[in-house]
């Protein structure tokens, strides 16, 4: 059994207080395309992490972004 990952974004990028330009990114774990059964179900094989994609940090929640973004100048 193979695994292909297909990343999903938002498409929108939000501004952190501690500099991280934050994006919610959502990786699907399947064999191909998922069915329309596997996507009803709302988690089954999904991950969603928030990244910077200036830095390329993730963290499970978008408070998780507590140190300043270590791309951002001083």
């Amino acid at each position: 059994m193979t695994t292909n990952d297909t990343k999903h974004d938002s498409g929108i990028a939000e501004r952190t207080p501690t500099g991280h330009k934050i994006q919610v990114i959502t990786e699907w774990d399947d064999d191909g395309t998922p069915s329309l059964e596997t996507l009803t179900q709302f988690d089954q094989g999904r991950r969603r992490v928030w990244r910077c994609v200036q830095c390329g940090d993730e963290r499970n929640e978008p408070s998780g972004f507590e140190q300043g973004c270590p791309s951002q100048p001083v």
